[in-house]
Parts: structure tokens; sequence; C-alpha cells
């Protein structure tokens, strides 16, 4: 009885909720100018919405993320245009859907032409039907155009043939460029609104986790701990899940992106689940491996461990200044020992690092931008050229304060890879979203346990508490 109030207690605990972040117009008005003091004079900078999805889609709308970065507005059929030449209020025009409550019924309600102003900011707005009679004149003093076409390839070649109209017999083309390398390094340095709408969404994640781990057990299914996940989350506010979860158990668990779900849960088996959650169109990215029997054995806890020296090292990496890279180096070094004591690499260790053969068992950088999409905009500095397996140790982009990447270090030992059978089938990730601070790091998401005991002893009183929960029935 006491175990069991101890697991509600906890579970109150970690999901007592802060405050949701204050977006207010405010924040979208910051970007803006932000915008502005990058396009160079005499320009013209066009952002479309995202087009809605073909088919069946179980989630909502999702805006294309430096469209709502600069407007807010999370509608479908609109387009966004900047003149930082311009008067102060005319700087800024929205081309909306208008208002339609008969079109509305049946998709959702729309911002219109005059919310476009009132709610979004906008200085001049009107039907996004008037669009390309307006951008003609819009853009005629124009010298150069930056532009997005959210995805739209249609869009996109539409908007440079009217951007070149009146040029046909100049011996080239008017200046135009993509504008998202802009957005990409504006997006890097995370404002204190976005750094708390990734705390929320790294909360609401690891709160995921923790429920997936109270309910793992053999006879389950991998979609049970997606089913519990992906409720909770949607419960506690988010519009969706950040990514596809994975949910790897068994021989699943060394597969880096699995996507079916169906696989039995076994005893003995570890699993390996990356599941995290968007919130106010931000995302968390978290990974956690543990045994479905509850207590790990002798060899998942070997290679468990080194996993977690690992991303210890990688965490005492991050740090201002520090180039990118440097987070990657920190875990392989902890790896490639870690393997090498248990006789799974052999060799000379100088000689494995410099050519990458540890990527055997560790084929993947520790690390990626993260934010408004999982995978998030931003430079690594890679060299021009580098071959995708090389960069992860050749990124020089150097850390500020308000950047936020992962840190997930792991190994995957597939079946017939080492001498030793013992090996076979176990896969480790441990993966969380961390922010850049001026003393160091801040973990977002570690509140999902990571070591060993903590993990035992989540996934113990999780069966406790099913065990109370049937004999009070």
């Amino acid at each position: 009885m006491i175990l069991a109030a101890a697991v509600l207690l906890s579970r109150l605990t970690t999901s007592a909720a802060p405050m949701p972040p204050n977006v207010s117009p405010a924040f979208f008005a910051s970007h803006r100018e932000k915008l502005f003091a990058k396009l160079p004079p005499g320009s013209v900078s066009v952002f479309s919405a995202a087009r809605e999805a073909s088919g069946v889609s179980s989630d909502p709308y999702r805006q294309d993320s430096d469209f709502w970065y600069l407007t807010g507005l999370n509608e479908p059929n609109a387009v966004a245009v900047f003149l930082p030449g311009a008067d102060p209020h005319g700087r800024y025009l929205l081309f909306v859907q208008p208002k339609d409550f008969a079109a509305e019924q049946w998709t959702g309600w729309r911002a219109g032409v005059e919310g476009a102003k009132k709610d979004f900011g906008a200085e001049e707005a009107y039907p996004v039907s008037d669009f390309w009679n307006r951008f003609p004149t819009l853009s005629s003093a124009s010298q150069s155009l930056y532009y997005e076409s959210g995805g739209d390839e249609a869009f996109q070649k539409k908007l440079l043939e009217a951007w070149n109209s009146g040029n046909a017999n100049a011996p080239s083309a008017r200046p135009a460029a993509d504008a998202s390398p802009i957005l990409a390094a504006m997006r890097l340095v995370k404002d204190d609104v976005e750094q708390a709408l990734l705390r929320e969404a790294s909360r609401i994640s690891a709160d995921a986790h923790r429920a997936a781990m109270e309910k793992v057990a053999a006879g389950r299914h991998e979609y049970d701990l997606k089913a519990a996940m992906v409720g909770l989350c949607l419960s506690a506010g988010a519009a969706r899940m950040a990514y596809p979860p994975i949910v790897g158990s068994g021989r699943n668990s060394v597969i880096l992106h699995h996507e079916r779900d169906d696989k039995r849960l076994e005893e003995g088996e570890i699993l390996v689940n990356d599941t995290g959650c968007e919130y106010g169109m931000y995302a968390a990215d978290v990974t956690r491996s543990y045994p479905v029997s509850g207590r790990f054995s002798a060899a998942q806890r070997q290679i468990y461990e080194i996993v977690l020296a690992a991303q210890k090292a990688g965490f005492a990496a991050v740090r201002v200044g520090a180039p990118f890279h440097e987070v990657h180096d920190a875990t392989v070094r902890v790896v490639v020992d870690g393997l090498f004591q248990l006789g799974i690499l052999s060799g000379d260790r100088g000689e494995v690092i410099r050519t990458r053969a540890y990527q055997k068992f560790y084929p993947h950088g520790s690390s990626h931008w993260i934010g408004l999409n999982v995978h998030d905009a931003g430079s690594y500095g890679y060299p021009p050229g580098v071959a995708r397996l090389e960069r992860y140790g050749k990124a020089e982009t150097r850390l500020e304060a308000g950047m936020a990447l992962t840190v997930e270090p792991g190994i995957y030992i597939p079946e017939r890879s080492t001498k030793d059978p013992k090996w076979w089938n176990i896969g480790v990730r441990i993966e969380d979203t961390v922010l850049v601070t001026s003393g160091g790091m801040d973990c977002l998401s570690c509140a999902a346990p990571r070591e060993v005991a903590d993990l035992e002893k989540t996934i113990a009183a999780g069966r406790s508490q099913k065990v109370q929960d049937q004999r009070t029935r």
C-alpha cells in the first residue's frame, strides 16, 4: 500500500505542468525584425505556407516552420511578403483565405483578412487569390528576391516566372535566392520563449517515457508502449509526436529507425524506445533503453553502462565556444574504449578511431540541432564535399548559449557481428535534448530515468502498481 501511494505521488509530481509558455504577437514580430535586418536593401521576400497533406492524415495540419516562425499563422493557402525598404507600415503583408463559413464548417476556422491584421500583425492583408495580381507591383522596385515555397514546387516555379516576367530581354534572370539559409541562421539560437517551449516538449516526453517504463512486460507488444506514450503526450497538450515513435525490442533494438511496432516483448530482451512529442511547434527527442524483464542481464548492463558513460562525456563537452564535433568525439572515445575492454573491438585504438571502424557498432552521430523541427535548421560547419559518415567528426560550428541539440550515443550489436553470441541483439541508445547555457548545458529531458538503478526501480514500481490496481478491482 505504501509503495502504491509512492508511485501515485511520483506520477503526480512528474506530471505537474508549469504554466504554458506565452507565445505573444511580440514573439513573431521580433523574428520579423531580425529578418528585415538581414535582408539586403531593395529586396523583397516571399514565403508560402505549407500545403495541406494529400490523402488522410491522423495529425492536424502542420505549418511550414519558417512561415510559422515569422507569422504565427497555422493555416494553409497563405503567402507572406516582406519588404524591408518599404514604409514601416507596409513592410509585412499577408495573403490569406477569406472568411467563408460554408468552407470553414468543413475544415475549421480561418483568420481571414481582418484577423491577419488584428491577430497576426500584418500591416496589410488581402485574399490569397489576389497575390499573383499584386506581386508584380509589390516587387517592381526590388532588385532581388528571397523566397521559400513551403515545399510547393508549383508555387516556386510560378513565383520565379512572375519575378522575371518583365525581364524577357535581359541577358540573365533577375537575382533570386532561397531564403532558408537566412532563417536557418536565425533559428539556431533560441530565445527565451523558444527555450520554454523546448522545456515543455521535453518535460512531457520524459513523463511519457516513464509511462512506457511502467508498462513494459513480457507478453505485451511494442505498440503497447507506443500507445501509452502517444496518449500521454496528446493528453498533455502536444499537437502531435515530433517524429514517428521508434519502439524496437530484441532483434529490432539494433535497427536505428525501426518502423513496425508489432513485435511481442519477450523475457530477456532489451528494448530501445525513441519517442518525443511536439509542443507549441517545438520538438523533443528522447531515447531510453531498458530490459523487458525489468532487470538488466550482465551483458546488457555492460553495454548500457558504456553508452551512459559516453553520453555523460558528451554532456561534459557541451560548452560555449566548443566546436560541434567535440561532443561526438567525446562519445566516440568512451564507446571505443568500452568495446575494447569487452573484446568486441580489437586492434590499434588509434587506427579504429581514425578509420571509423567503430561505426560497425556505433554508426550514427552523437548529436543534431533541435527546435521547430526534430532535426532542426542550422549549419554544422562541415567542410564542402565531406562524406556523410565523416561529417560527425568534422562539424566546426561553435556552440553558443541558446543553441539546442541532442546527445545520443548508441551501441548496436546484430546477430553474428561478434564471435561471442552473448552480445547479439543488444541495442542501446540514450538520448536527451539539451540546451547550451553560459555555464555549460541544461538537460531538458533528463527527468526520464537514465541510471540503471532508476530504470529498474521505475519498471518495478509500475508492475507493483498494476498488481495493486488488480487487487482493488
